[in-house]
């Protein structure tokens, strides 16, 4: 009985997850309440406090559901110790094909980029906890494949390692909002595929070949 019950809860928590991911995109965070998120599964409010004791603790759980999976898909490429910058270019286009065409990932991408505003201060406990978070996430997929590279000798030992996996980030944000928009209108994992392979050209270090 005591598995049953278990087993029961955590079916009602991926239940008010899925309900709070749906209403957070396309009401808004700040416009979504427990009442809605407890109304859309008929549940009471109580039950929803239940599960998450805050809607910060709601959203955080959603990210870091999110960033699991990324984890998974990571390890079962490769051992983060092992990772290189092509490897995880690779996993981050095929994983912006998902998110235009996968609706719990578009609805994701859609929470995290356009229904938070992460300026305010309300929001500043969840940026925390964010910049804690134990998930290996894409930028420090980024991070680990540019430091491996760097201390494998495939990349010049000058690179800015911060500021690269910033704008392979900032790229592939913007590469898939613009094709979720409806202006980009080349192969979206292609393109990205492209940006990233330019980003590798200018950092990897050159093999020259010796005259003979």
């Amino acid at each position: 009985m005591a598995r049953r019950t278990k087993e029961e809860a955590e079916r009602t928590r991926t239940r008010i997850m899925a309900s709070a991911l749906s209403l957070f995109a396309r009401k808004g965070y700040d416009r979504t309440t427990f009442n809605d998120i407890a109304a859309r599964l008929k549940l009471t409010k109580g039950a929803v406090y239940w599960h998450f004791e805050s809607k910060e603790a709601l959203l955080l759980a959603l990210i870091d559901q999110m960033l699991a999976r990324f984890q998974r898909i990571i390890e079962d490429r490769m051992p983060a110790r092992e990772l290189s910058f092509p490897v995880v270019a690779d996993v981050m286009a095929n994983i912006a094909q998902v998110v235009v065409s996968e609706a719990k990932a578009s609805a994701f991408f859609m929470l995290m980029h356009t229904q938070v505003r992460w300026g305010d201060a309300s929001m500043a406990q969840v940026r925390e906890s964010l910049l804690v978070n134990a998930r290996f996430g894409p930028m420090q997929a980024f991070r680990t494949a540019l430091e491996n590279d760097r201390c494998a000798g495939r990349v010049r030992a000058d690179i800015a390692v911060e500021e690269i996996a910033s704008t392979c980030i900032a790229l592939w944000d913007g590469l898939v909002q613009s094709r979720i928009d409806g202006f980009l209108q080349c192969g979206l994992g292609e393109t990205i595929r492209h940006a990233y392979e330019s980003i590798w050209s200018a950092i990897k270090v050159l093999k020259h070949t010796r005259k003979r």
